[in-house]
């Protein structure tokens, strides 16, 4: 009977920090996307409201972090 209990209980606290971890890696990959979604406003926020915007390089790369972060997000999220 303890070796049964031991068994559930070594199993439980393997899954519940597995979900603790996955959580983690979550709340941890928001935040980088929330960090460069910011920055990302603040450096190109300007170009959006010209007639025929031409972003700089800077932020094409901001940009495409940005877009890496969330596709990394999304997998995370969906596993």
């Amino acid at each position: 009977m303890r070796l049964a209990f031991m068994i559930v209980t070594t199993v439980l606290t393997i899954a519940v920090t597995g979900c603790q971890s996955h959580q983690s890696k979550v709340d941890a990959l928001q935040q980088e996307h929330d960090r460069i979604s910011q920055q990302y406003k603040r450096d190109c926020g300007d170009e959006y409201l010209k007639a025929r915007p031409q972003f700089s390089q800077k932020c094409v790369d901001e940009a495409k972090q940005m877009d890496d972060v969330w596709k990394q997000l999304q997998a995370e999220r969906s596993k």
